[in-house]
């Protein structure tokens, strides 16, 4: 009779049990809504400094690349990356490097400190293919907005001691130049003879930062 009682308590309990359904995320793995302020993300921040500073035409892009490494993705990128260790990762060496051995090379202009500290980041935490959606595109700051993406994606070619095309990106002043009298806008867009960056474009919230910041007068704040 006990047996019997615990057979049909069983049987009631499977009948009767329900797993709500599992909802897939709306995003990727190792992609979040909304991005971090303390974490560096690889598809945001880092593929495209590198794709700008080191993965053009004539050094480590996908075609003839430089020492037969190319720096265009983010398989190729972790060939020189030991995750979790900058200090022995060659992606990282070589930013920091002096004399001929610093990359990029001269006359290119080096890194700045921020994108410098970005790789050193990444790395630093893990060196993951990650990626955030959050886009601010309602401040319009310069300083905020505008002159970071200048100073990974552009500097190296636009310094003062390396102005491809005379044309310098290195104050306010100059980005508004650029934009009055020497068609940015339409480089940027990838819609002139000379795109820029020359490697890849630049992402969908860049570009409406850049809108954003030219349709509030481009100020310098």
């Amino acid at each position: 009779m006990k047996n019997f009682v615990l057979i049909v308590l069983l049987l009631f309990s499977v009948t009767n049990c329900k797993h709500d359904p599992v909802t897939p995320p709306d995003f990727p793995p190792n992609s979040s809504k909304s991005c971090h302020p303390d974490t560096v993300y690889f598809v945001n921040d880092i593929l495209p400094l590198l794709q700008s500073n080191c993965g053009s035409s004539g050094c480590h892009s996908a075609v003839n690349p430089a020492d037969g490494l190319a720096l265009v993705d983010y398989n190729s990128i972790m060939e020189e990356i030991k995750p979790g260790e900058p200090n022995k990762s060659e992606v990282y060496e070589v930013l920091v490097e002096t004399g001929n051995d610093i990359m990029p090379p001269p006359p290119a202009s080096p890194l700045d400190s921020t994108s410098i500290w970005k790789v050193f980041t990444w790395i630093s935490q893990g060196a993951v293919e990650n990626q955030c959606d959050d886009c601010d595109t309602s401040s319009g700051s310069f300083s905020q907005t505008i002159l970071p993406i200048v100073q990974s994606q552009c500097q190296s070619c636009h310094s003062t001691s390396n102005a491809s095309g005379n044309v310098t990106l290195m104050e306010h002043s100059d980005v508004v130049s650029a934009v009055n009298n020497s068609n940015l806008v339409s480089a940027i867009r990838r819609l002139s003879a000379s795109p820029m960056p020359p490697a890849a474009s630049l992402s969908a919230c860049e570009l409406a930062q850049f809108d954003k910041w030219i349709q509030n007068g481009m100020p310098n704040n």
